[in-house]
């Protein structure tokens, strides 16, 4: 498990985010039913990011199954992928690892659950295709630490796709500002995306996406 870095406080240096107004940050309903995947869906795993997505409206012409929970953790994450192996989806775009940042842990917790989801998902279905969002910016203070364990996550996770067999979809430039913070137009509240923000960053991840239709 990664060293703890930073505790809860440490989310006090976001510029427009509080833990009280963030969705539901900290916490994880592992409990809700799972839901339905017709045959050759497209199934996004992730937190709330994922979850407050218009999956229809941002990727149209695909059959898109929406498996974000919000609060959720990489680890969380990890240990509900008996539903996406219940599904046999034909894709899985996974998307994760801000949670496990603003709670403190530093870089190596989500990398490391990141490259097991990856892992699992190919050990348990070896047809389906992976696709990887990096981690998106946030709004935050003058230090930048956030960002900078973003950045070295995402580093990773770019440098991991020809390795762990699965295409990288890089939204962080689409949404970034000239220093790395969340740019404040495709936000309201220095985390999610607004409508914006989500449609800046559809067109990364379709393209990731029909690069492992081809």
């Amino acid at each position: 498990m990664g060293k703890r870095r930073r505790g809860l406080t440490a989310a006090k240096c976001l510029a427009a985010v509080t833990l009280a107004g963030i969705g539901g940050l900290l916490f994880w309903e592992s409990s809700r039913p799972a839901r339905p995947v017709p045959e050759g869906a497209v199934v996004f795993l992730g937190d709330s990011i994922t979850e407050f997505c218009d999956l229809p409206a941002c990727y149209p012409g695909l059959e898109t199954v929406n498996q974000g929970i919000a609060g959720d953790t990489t680890a969380g994450m990890l240990d509900r992928l008996d539903r996406v192996y219940a599904a046999q989806p034909e894709i899985v775009v996974v998307h994760g690892g801000i949670n496990d940042i603003l709670l403190g842990w530093g870089g190596d917790e989500v990398k490391e659950n990141l490259r097991r989801i990856v892992q699992s998902i190919h050990e348990e279905l070896p047809r389906t295709k992976v696709v990887v969002q990096s981690v998106y910016p946030v709004a935050e203070g003058e230090e930048l630490y956030f960002t900078g364990v973003i950045r070295e996550v995402n580093a990773c996770l770019e440098a991991w796709a020809k390795e762990l067999n699965y295409q990288y979809a890089d939204v962080f430039p689409a949404l970034q500002a000239e220093d790395g913070r969340l740019d404040g137009r495709y936000s309201d509240d220095g985390l999610h995306p607004n409508a914006a923000g989500y449609a800046a960053a559809a067109p990364v991840v379709r393209r990731a996406i029909e690069r492992v239709m081809d």
